[in-house]
């Protein structure tokens, strides 16, 4: 038994260009398709960076606001150390103001919700910094919660009177980690603004920052209270 392929209505030859046209047609809507979704991905990848570079900027602040307390932070702590240096047992601490410099909360919710598929398009060298910046700033957030962990226990030495031996040394060992944390710090940050830096990012001041805080990171007061300051009940500045 023979079988007869049945013919087309006008020819092979018009069929086959038929079926080329309809394979066209395809073809270019996948690459109309393909076009539109990589114009989709770089403006997304554009609105990601800028979103990136912002909370960067904001960190950076974040930063020099730690910076500007560093040399009345040191200031502060040689002071205590040479007074419980000299000090004897039963010697009465004079009344202190325990605080650290003025810090603020790093910035991070825009990084650690960004979007794995993305962050892929972002160019490999771009996506590299970006990376070394936030481990660098993981890092730096465990120093701020160092010093604030090294100043902590000393609140309880605001109150004046005698001390013993026991209470130097630990005065003492706080006051050498409130040190070790201060100067990690400011070995850390050369490193965090050349990142920024190679980003083409500079610092960005938050919105909704007072006038008073501002005004307080400049002003540098002795860790040891005035006398009449402390006989009126006066003291630490409130940060």
């Amino acid at each position: 038994m023979r079988f007869q392929l049945p013919q087309p209505l006008h020819g092979w030859r018009v069929f086959a260009g038929e079926v080329g046209v309809i394979v066209l047609g395809v073809l270019l809507a996948l690459s109309a398709q393909q076009v539109a979704e990589g114009f989709q991905m770089r403006s997304e990848v554009r609105e990601f960076r800028r979103t990136i570079d912002h909370e960067i900027g904001l960190n950076l602040f974040v930063y020099e606001v730690r910076n500007r307390g560093s040399a009345c932070n040191m200031r502060r702590i040689k002071e205590l150390l040479n007074w419980v240096r000299k000090a004897q047992d039963g010697q009465a601490l004079p009344q202190i103001s325990a605080y650290g410099p003025g810090t603020m909360a790093p910035y991070r919710s825009a990084w650690d919700s960004r979007d794995g598929t993305i962050f892929a398009y972002v160019p490999a060298k771009a996506r590299q910094k970006y990376a070394e910046f936030y481990d660098e700033l993981d890092g730096n957030s465990a120093r701020l919660n160092e010093e604030a962990d090294a100043w902590l226990p000393l609140k309880g030495y605001e109150l004046a009177g005698p001390i013993s031996i026991d209470d130097r040394r630990t005065i003492y060992r706080h006051l050498a980690m409130a040190l070790a944390a201060d100067r990690t710090w400011a070995g850390n940050m050369p490193v965090s603004k050349e990142i920024a830096d190679e980003l083409g990012v500079k610092p960005i001041q938050p919105d909704g920052l007072s006038r008073e805080f501002l005004a307080s990171l400049d002003q540098c007061e002795s860790i040891f209270v005035p006398e009449k300051a402390a006989k009126s009940g006066g003291g630490a500045p409130k940060r």
